[in-house]
């Protein structure tokens, strides 16, 4: 089955809009194909087919795929390919082990520094979140909206190293797949788990706040973890 790319491409553009640079645009559908499956884990890019289908020029494809290399989406395989880095298992544990230290410190920060106006950013995030989830919606608005709860309490923080660094490991999440809306249980751990992430900051409760992020990030990774040694693949966060 032959990769949409068009589909993709549009959905870049219904995201980002119509006016992005070429080279940004093209990081974009390729991070899409990655996250959506189409381009899996250790397959090898190959500059002219990629050219082809997705009807660019060299020259930013070149620079579009230099900056995923740079940012450790793509690696050189052994055959000196260029392609998709593969997570294995010690990998991703140790990557969620990094990202359970800065959400807990970024809920800590957030829950003393946040301000009446950003706190309520953060709960109606968790209220719209809530909704989403109780009316059915799909696996991927509930992992866009996911996304966007966990960057309102980076941003809460007002530590712009912090925030800099949380987006760098978010890009190499797109490695991992999916995120695991798809598995009702997990949806409704994920929910009660926001809960007390969210209740914590705004009562202004740092301990309980980073304690609540790191057991969310912790029960995250213990499921990932969990599927992969079982061979299976799903979507989980």
């Amino acid at each position: 089955m032959s990769t949409d790319w068009a589909a993709y491409d549009q959905s870049i553009q219904q995201s980002h809009g119509d006016n992005l640079p070429a080279t940004r645009r093209i990081r974009h559908v390729l991070l899409a194909a990655i996250i959506g499956g189409d381009i899996a884990p250790g397959a090898r890019l190959k500059e002219t087919e990629l050219g082809q289908q997705l009807g660019v020029s060299r020259t930013p494809l070149r620079e579009a795929l230099a900056g995923l290399r740079a940012e450790g989406i793509l690696s050189i395989g052994e055959d000196a390919g260029l392609r998709v880095r593969n997570l294995d298992y010690q990998d991703i544990h140790a990557l969620y082990q990094m990202r359970a230290t800065l959400e807990s410190m970024a809920a800590e920060l957030a829950a003393v520094q946040a301000s009446p106006a950003e706190r309520a950013v953060i709960a109606e995030i968790r209220r719209r979140e809530a909704e989403l989830v109780a009316t059915g919606a799909a696996p991927t608005i509930l992992a866009d909206i996911n996304g966007r709860f966990h960057h309102a309490i980076q941003l809460a923080s007002h530590n712009p190293f912090l925030i800099e660094t949380m987006h760098r490991l978010g890009t190499l999440m797109v490695l991992l797949g999916p995120t695991a809306y798809s598995r009702a249980g997990r949806v409704r751990e994920i929910g009660i788990e926001h809960d007390a992430i969210n209740s914590a900051i705004q009562c202004g409760d740092a301990s309980k706040a980073g304690s609540a992020a790191k057991t969310h990030l912790e029960n995250a990774v213990k499921v990932r973890l969990e599927i992969m040694a079982t061979g299976h693949k799903g979507n989980l966060d």
